[in-house]
């Protein structure tokens, strides 16, 4: 398997056309936009490579390889078990809690893989197709070489309201545009890609279920990053700027804590037909999405509680060092979170244990359990960053920076007026907030300040508490039920 050095100078080995904020970028892997993201990655490879590193997490990353007979990246895993699922979890709960960020979108290159690899086992046995012998030997190759592959399933989708033979642009979809003996040519793009340009491979499936006029659109294949017509272009998410624009010590999780993705299109790029995994099988495209998408929800969901955990962590340090720890609105908080998080975490452990196999042997998560778990863990989310805002307080967009911090004498009154709890380093604090801040998902200072300004909650709730007549409600309660009142 590879070190994270090694997987570093494989990127730097290969020449993909990588577009950051208008200009190609040669050397996109160091760009401080997408850095943080191979950092993520490079610690994927880590992890696995190094046993010392993180013993417990070691054992989650490493997986034996059915195709290879050795051992692999457990991110790179045909999952055959329950428990293969049940690691799969585990080591994306861990994984999150290690790097705080998204690495860089293996969890969706998983799902891809096994959606993929069910799938085309069900129409070989159909039609006597070779995709699946095909897909077989390119995830051996990938398994042997330790490659990192981009899942890549978000079309264009142009007007949402028509199929795609319908749009007006019949690129909107990723399309067959020509088949040739030797293999076939490919067009359109794929927006808001994971981890795409920092990803060996490319693993392309269709984002629908198709009808039988979209033949053209039920192709399913394998690019190298730099083959001839693939471009990328990086995303340009708000939040995603201050890594370009602000010092590292600013920054919350500045090595890992970005979230990359990029547009990729496809410009007449030429697929030889041993990296052709569909060519025109539309009824197979339901399958496809359907078990991508719970595979994908069970890998999102396992992520989130690994989020939730570092959150908690957050907000008990800064409870700590603002002196308010041991406060009952706090614990209660705290607690919630911890609820939030493991009740998710069930529930993703629960579509594990319900889970059945495919005609190929892929086990998938049962559907209900593990969509309940995504839209439970969409609301917990939301949930636990406003609780780490509410225990955080005002400093976590409001710090002064290291620059200013830096100024002789009125670095030593910032620092005086940032002070904590006493006997607590100022400088622990002002680096807690920048992490809270950047895993709240409230970077935006109106939702920040809309918890905090005027008082953070709890003091909403004291008035209530204060100013609420509750005598006045007992005794008219008493009076219905014919009790008399003895306050």
């Amino acid at each position: 398997m590879m070190s994270g050095k090694e997987y570093l100078e494989s990127l730097r080995a290969m020449k993909p056309s990588v577009y950051i904020y208008g200009k190609r970028d040669p050397e996109y892997y160091s760009h401080p936009a997408i850095a943080p993201a191979v950092n993520a990655v490079r610690e994927t490879y880590e992890v696995a490579a190094d046993p010392a590193l993180d013993p417990e997490l070691h054992v989650l990353a490493v997986a034996e390889s059915d195709l290879t007979g050795g051992k692999i990246n457990r991110f790179n895993k045909i999952i055959q078990s329950k428990e293969d699922l049940a690691m799969r979890m585990k080591l994306q709960r861990a994984m999150m809690r290690r790097t705080g960020g998204c690495f860089g979108g293996r969890c969706v290159a998983g799902a891809v893989i096994n959606a993929l690899w069910s799938v085309t086992f069900d129409v070989d046995a159909e039609k006597g197709t070779p995709y699946h012998a095909r897909f077989r030997a390119f995830m051996k190759m990938v398994q042997e070489k330790d490659l990192t592959v981009a899942g890549n399933i978000t079309d264009a989708k142009g007007d949402r309201s028509l199929p795609p033979h319908q749009q007006p642009d019949p690129d909107l979809f990723v399309r067959i545009e020509e088949i040739r003996p030797d293999g076939i040519v490919v067009n359109g793009a794929k927006l808001q890609q994971s981890g795409a340009p920092i990803a060996h491979e490319r693993l392309i499936v269709p984002t629908t279920a198709l009808g039988p006029k979209d033949e053209a659109y039920a192709v399913a294949f394998a690019v190298p990053g730099d083959a001839p017509g693939v471009i990328h272009v990086n995303d340009t998410a708000c939040a995603n700027a201050k890594f370009s624009m602000m010092d590292a010590e600013d920054i919350g999780n500045a090595e890992f804590g970005m979230h990359q993705s990029a547009h990729i299109i496809f410009d007449h790029v030429f697929i030889p037909n041993e990296r052709v995994f569909l060519c025109g099988e539309w009824k197979a495209s339901r399958d496809l999405v359907h078990r991508f998408s719970d595979l994908q929800r069970l890998a999102s969901a396992s992520c989130r509680c690994g989020h939730i955990d570092l959150c908690m962590g957050a907000a008990m340090a800064m409870a700590d060092y603002n002196g308010v720890a041991g406060k009952a609105h706090i614990q209660e908080k705290l607690v919630d979170m911890s609820v939030d998080a493991e009740t998710l975490y069930g529930m993703v452990a629960g579509s594990a244990y319900l889970s059945s196999p495919t005609p190929s042997g892929m086990y998938l998560p049962e559907t209900l359990t593990v969509n309940a778990a995504k839209l439970y863990m969409n609301d917990a989310i939301l949930k636990t960053g406003q609780r780490l805002a509410e225990i955080g307080g005002g400093i976590l967009i409001t710090r002064p920076t290291g620059r200013d911090l830096a100024v002789p004498k009125i670095g030593e009154l910032l620092k005086k007026y940032h002070q904590g709890r006493a006997g607590t380093d100022t400088m622990d604090r002002i680096k807690m907030a920048r992490l809270a801040e950047s895993l709240s998902g409230l970077s935006g200072p109106t939702t920040i300040l809309s918890v905090i300004a005027a008082g953070p909650p709890a003091t909403q709730r004291l008035n209530f508490r204060l100013l609420s007549d509750f005598g006045r409600n007992r005794k008219a309660a008493e009076r219905l039920a014919g009790v008399v009142s003895r306050k």
